[in-house]
């Protein structure tokens, strides 16, 4: 089964489809992954008379990676189990946000 997506102009939904697969560790071992669309697909349905894309990935936090009591921060001082938000800082995420870089003393 391939992944699919469905436009559903009616009740104004958007469904992907992935198959689901034996969990696996992601790149970085913090995740075990189980279903995705190993990358950008091209719909068959169309919105605006355009070609609909999609991605997706579902998964799960490693257990190591999700222990009580345990200080999961990073040398930013960020929360490296916390959901990312769309424009995280990273290059080509659609941020338009500017950083200013300090300066040290």
């Amino acid at each position: 089964m391939q992944p699919s997506i469905k436009v559903d102009r009616k009740l104004k939904t958007v469904t992907i489809v992935m198959p689901l697969e034996t969990a696996r560790p992601s790149k970085t071992g913090k995740t075990m992954l189980i279903a995705t669309t190993k990358g950008l697909r091209t719909s068959t349905d169309q919105y605006a008379r355009r070609p609909v894309f999609f991605t997706g990935n579902a998964f799960f936090y490693a257990a190591s990676s999700v222990t009580s009591g345990s200080d999961n921060t990073d040398s930013n001082g960020t929360n490296d189990d916390s959901p990312r938000a769309a424009g995280s800082g990273r290059e080509g995420s659609g941020s338009r946000t500017k950083f200013k870089k300090e300066e040290k003393s």
